[in-house]
Parts: structure tokens; C-alpha cells; sequence
């Protein structure tokens, strides 16, 4: 009876761990900070991607180590291939309609590097734990 037991649990081990991907794919779910924007000077953002296929993004201006301007976006997003696609339906709590289309450049576990086109704007964001904001860099 003991044998049996002990053969069950483990072969149940086996079946949970042969459901568990051992080398699963980066995935753009998680909350991702970019210390600055390639398009404007003194910008940063973090932008959360739900697994619902909802987001929420905020951007922070500073001068002089301080804040200087803030915008709140929010949407849905997808991804077909290597286009990440965004649809924001909200800014600043206002009802908005405005897309765009990222060349996903490298996805990582750790980093995300997109392309805006036909700007060629490349924005780099690292995976944070939580959405906050670091303090402004005196001189940024």
C-alpha cells in the first residue's frame, strides 16, 4: 500500500511538471520602466501590459530634478508575429482613439526593445516588480 502511494505521488509530480513549459516564451505581461524617450528629452515612462489585453502607461517629464509634466494612457494591446499593436482608448481620463504599431526587436525575460514606424524610433524598457516611478535625476 505504501508502495503504491509513494508511486502514485510520484508519477503526479511527473504530470505537473511535464504541464510547466521549461523554457517558456518572454511575454510582454508584467510592468515594464524606460528611463527615457527617444522623441522627447527628459521622459519617462512604465507601462503595465495585463494579460487580459488591457494596459495602462504613464509618462513623467522632468527639468531640474523635478516634474514637470505627467499623461496617463490606456487601452488594449496585442501582438501579431513581431508587431506589438497598441490602441489607446483613454488619455489623461479622456476618451481617445489613437493606434500604434511597434517592430518588436528583442523580448526578453528582463528587456523589451521596440521600433516605432516609419519614425524609426527605438524605445528600451526594463521588467520592474512595481509601477513606480523613480525620483527625477537632478539635471534631467
Amino acid at each position: 500500500m505504501r508502495r503504491t502511494a509513494i508511486l502514485l505521488g510520484l508519477a503526479s509530480l511527473g504530470l505537473v511538471a511535464n504541464a510547466v513549459p521549461l523554457n517558456a516564451a518572454p511575454t510582454l505581461v508584467g510592468i515594464w520602466f524606460s528611463p527615457f524617450q527617444p522623441d522627447e528629452d527628459g521622459v519617462m515612462s512604465l507601462i503595465e501590459f495585463r494579460a487580459d489585453g488591457t494596459f495602462r502607461e504613464e509618462f513623467r517629464k522632468c527639468n531640474g530634478g523635478d516634474y514637470v509634466g505627467y499623461q496617463t494612457e490606456s487601452g488594449t494591446w496585442s501582438v501579431a508575429g513581431d508587431v506589438e499593436h497598441l490602441i489607446s482608448d483613454r488619455i489623461n481620463g479622456d476618451p481617445a482613439s489613437s493606434a500604434s504599431d511597434y517592430k518588436i526587436i528583442l523580448l526578453t525575460d528582463s528587456e523589451r526593445r521596440i521600433r516605432l514606424e516609419p519614425q524609426g524610433y527605438v524605445f528600451i524598457a526594463h521588467r520592474v516588480q512595481k509601477f513606480e516611478f523613480p525620483d527625477c535625476a537632478s539635471g534631467i
